[in-house]
C-alpha cells in the first residue's frame, strides 16, 4: 500500500494511505530513517520503505 507523510509530532508520523484515504499514526520508529513530510512511502511485508 502507498501512503504519504503528512505531519510530524514527537515521536509519531500521520500517515495518509493513498487507496483508503485513511489518516493513521504510527511510530517514527517503525520508518525509515530520516523520514519527513511529504515522503511517499511503500508499506509491503510489515515494512516501510520511502518510494
Amino acid at each position: 500500500m502507498y501512503c504519504t507523510v503528512i505531519d510530524i509530532r514527537g515521536d509519531y508520523a500521520f500517515v495518509k494511505y493513498d487507496d483508503t484515504g485513511v489518516v493513521s499514526e504510527v511510530a517514527i520508529a517503525l520508518l525509515p530513517f530520516g523520514v519527513d513530510v511529504g515522503d511517499r512511502l511503500i508499506f509491503q511485508n510489515f515494512e516501510y520503505q520511502i518510494v
